[in-house]
């Protein structure tokens, strides 16, 4: 199964970045980016993807936001420079939280660990 993955990032450099890394894995579909978050939410209620990896940290609507409104629908990725929005992402629903700077094993993880959970399998720790 192939997902499709939705990114939403206000900096250029952490979309770009998350784009580049999202792309080596095999089981990632399609990729839709997003330096905006408005234009994330419509596309996203529209589109319905199976992932989203949100900044929690942009203008508009956070990523907080972002998980009131959808993580019971579809699975999320949050991400921050800020360790301490950890727990209140997972409160949230956030299937997994990465601190950024992360590296491409990282990402590599929680996309596997988001398609684990879609295929209800356990959690495997690398």
């Amino acid at each position: 199964m192939k997902l499709d993955l939705v990114i939403v990032d206000d900096s250029s450099l952490w979309l770009s970045l998350a784009e580049n890394l999202a792309k080596t894995h095999p089981l990632i579909g399609n990729i839709t980016s997003f330096l905006d978050s408005y234009d994330a939410w419509v596309y996203i209620q529209v589109s319905k993807p199976q992932v989203v990896m949100s900044d929690i940290e942009m203008p508009g609507m956070n990523g907080f936001s972002f998980l009131e409104m959808f993580s019971n629908r579809m699975s999320f990725i949050s991400s921050s420079t800020k360790q301490g929005f950890e727990v209140v992402a997972r409160e949230l629903g956030c299937a997994d939280f990465i601190r950024k700077p992360y590296t491409k094993s990282q990402l590599h993880r929680s996309i596997d660990l988001v398609r684990n959970q879609l295929q209800g399998k356990p959690a495997s720790f690398m």
